[in-house]
């Protein structure tokens, strides 16, 4: 039996380099081209609402004075600008370091048609802006004038 010569050994290596270079990209090309590609879901970053849209506000309760819809036209503009409130979300390593430097929060308790417990919206002041915790338990960053929110 005769041996190969030199030249079928080199073409058999490029062959075999060939081949496991192809195993080795296998799976990415199965993924990419035969695989039909799962349904991405959208994670919302950015600006979120304070409280959900389809319950709307009952009543609110501060620490010195309540609120009431229905009550007067001052009254029920105020509980509008805070059912339409959106902020830009906080990571955590911003809510941490933003507590430590924050004076003492308050807390609002916001009663929403069809539901039997009121949330409570935990509200930092900072001097540009409030940082409150929103209803799915983020920490957003809300720009308004004092006036707009409170009496």
């Amino acid at each position: 039996m005769k041996k190969p010569s030199r030249r079928k050994y080199n073409n058999m290596l490029i062959i075999f380099v060939l081949l496991f270079i192809g195993v080795l990209q296998a799976p990415q090309l199965i993924k990419t081209y035969l695989l039909e590609p799962k349904q991405q879901v959208e994670i919302v970053t950015g600006v979120q609402p304070l409280f959900e849209g389809a319950n709307a506000i009952q009543k609110m309760h501060f620490a010195d004075y309540d609120l009431v819809s229905d009550t007067s036209e001052k009254e029920t503009k105020l509980i509008e600008h805070w059912f339409t409130l959106e902020g830009t979300v906080l990571n955590t390593e911003s809510v941490k370091v933003l507590k430590t430097k924050l004076s003492a929060p308050s807390t609002v308790e916001v009663w929403l048609e069809n539901q039997e417990e009121p949330q409570r919206v935990t509200i930092y002041q900072a001097p540009n802006f409030w940082m409150m915790q929103n209803w799915q338990g983020e920490w957003i960053a809300v720009s308004a004038k004092e006036e707009y929110l409170f009496r």
